[in-house]
């Protein structure tokens, strides 16, 4: 027995991150820390997080850099490349099933879809950020969009005012804090796009608070997290009651072709 609690000791550390809070992202945060948090203690892991206030838009350079240690994204090959992965889905694929923000009164375009080819037929525009990963998708599946340049979050309010997009695609997980924030839109009633993509964590290779360091030990806590159940529990913790009034089981389900490759 002593000699179990003095092995289990050597092995525990603390584990010293660097991690965003985004600025412009409706408290989203706060799933990503519980999760990083709890896996690295159920593991034997001290985690110590100094969170810093990010615009979105910096979030990947800071990680770049390594002025911050970790930060979670919708997992692509070239983030792959780029940054370290940690190769376990954190939503249970939540964030690549998509309802769609509407302007308010404008459900009527949305009644009559059943499948694919009718919500081609409607001929929308989606709303994307620059470079996307849901552009690839929508560009696959010959959906049209327009992707912007600058802040990501001035979508919703040209959205609301009619510039050039009808509607912006949001994950189950995003869409309801997303909606109480903008007064002129509305959630479509109808529908539920799904493609096969997840965020993951990834760390930074180099810089002052290089993530790359803690690679095994994080890693070892997203499987365990994934193994036990926490991610699925913290999904439902934050998640399930935005699911269930979504009425997400009723909706027509839109499965859409997600590139294999992210060229």
């Amino acid at each position: 027995m002593i000699l179990i609690l003095c092995c289990t000791n050597t092995y525990s550390k603390e584990v010293r991150l660097e991690i965003s809070k985004v600025t412009d992202s409706a408290g989203h945060h706060l799933f990503y820390h519980e999760l990083l948090t709890t896996a690295l203690k159920e593991i034997g892991h001290t985690p110590i997080l100094t969170v810093s206030n990010t615009p979105h838009l910096r979030s990947k350079q800071y990680l770049d850099s390594g002025i911050t240690s970790i930060f979670w994204m919708l997992e692509t090959k070239e983030r792959n490349q780029r940054y370290i992965p940690i190769e376990v889905g954190l939503t249970d694929g939540l964030i690549g099933k998509r309802i769609l923000l509407i302007k308010k009164g404008e459900q009527s375009h949305y009644d009559k879809v059943k499948n694919l080819d009718d919500f081609r037929g409607l001929n929308l525009t989606a709303a994307m950020g620059l470079k996307w990963f849901d552009a690839k998708v929508w560009r696959a599946n010959h959906l049209k969009y327009k992707e912007f340049i600058g802040n990501w979050a001035s979508l919703f309010k040209m959205l609301e005012k009619d510039r050039g997009f009808d509607y912006f695609a949001r994950g189950v997980n995003e869409i309801i804090s997303e909606a109480k924030l903008h007064s002129g839109l509305a959630i479509e009633q109808k529908l539920l796009l799904i493609y096969e993509r997840d965020f993951r964590f990834y760390l930074s290779k180099t810089g002052p608070n290089a993530g790359a360091q803690y690679k095994d030990i994080i890693a070892s806590a997203m499987i365990k997290a994934k193994e036990s159940g926490l991610i699925t529990r913290l999904v439902n913790k934050y998640w399930g009651n935005d699911i269930k009034s979504l009425h997400y089981d009723e909706r027509i389900k839109i499965y859409l072709d997600s590139p294999s490759s992210d060229d």
